[in-house]
């Protein structure tokens, strides 16, 4: 009976964070539509490397959606062991999308710090400022969420690669507009690469970790936590 109780007061604890979810993804689309509108216009392959690590952010939080789902239909009895695997087998497509962004942007990377194409350095650090602000919200909104669901936790190292990598598009921005340094864009990006691959790499170790595990890691169904 208890753990009936316990399964019942987890399935209680996703409304709130499934509410927090919406109010996220809102943010998100608006944020990814601003981004890569802006970054094909002024040619920002910065702004373009944010776009990208939004989307990866949008898969994960559609994702996140099917889980919370899945998980209200199930028995009470399976509920814990159903949502343990879908976080991280989420948390796994999560990783390997990031990974896949970032072999791509780095490829870019390479090609604008060669060719050193001009950017339209007045929108990309007015969007830049606005993608740190939403983000830093973001961050905030789910700061003590961060070490309690694998999920929200994807969500949230997504929210914090979104707000380093628009300080560094922010700054990227600047140094070409006052100083004409078109480097500064690509560079920046590369910035981009390593912060989603750290985030990539943690995601796929803990989700790993998780899948590789025999079922007894999950109490047993009778047993009185």
């Amino acid at each position: 009976m208890s753990n009936k109780i316990l399964n019942q007061l987890d399935i209680d604890c996703i409304q709130p964070k499934t509410s927090l979810l919406w109010v996220i993804l809102g943010l998100r689309i608006a944020l990814f539509s601003i981004e890569l509108g802006t970054a094909i216009w002024s040619h920002s392959l910065s702004l373009l490397a944010g776009a990208g690590h939004l989307f990866a952010d949008l898969l994960t939080l559609g994702l996140t959606f099917i889980a919370a789902w899945v998980v209200q239909r199930q028995p009470l009895e399976q509920t814990t062991q159903t949502e343990q695997r879908l976080k991280a087998w989420i948390g796994l497509i999560n990783g390997i999308s990031l990974g896949a962004i970032a072999i791509l942007i780095a490829q870019e990377a390479v090609k604008h710090l060669q060719a050193n194409e001009s950017v339209a350095s007045l929108p990309v650090l007015l969007v830049a400022g606005l993608s740190l602000a939403a983000n830093a919200f973001v961050v905030y909104l789910l700061y003590r969420y961060r070490d309690q669901d694998l999920n929200l936790r994807g969500v949230f190292l997504h929210g914090v690669a979104d707000a380093t990598g628009a300080l560094s598009a922010l700054v990227a921005a600047g140094g070409i507009y006052w100083f004409d340094w078109l480097w500064a864009d690509a560079a920046a990006s590369l910035l981009v690469v390593l912060i989603i691959s750290l985030s990539a790499l943690s995601l796929i170790r803990s989700a790993w970790q998780i899948l590789r595990q025999d079922s007894s890691y999950l109490p047993p169904k009778n047993t009185v936590l």
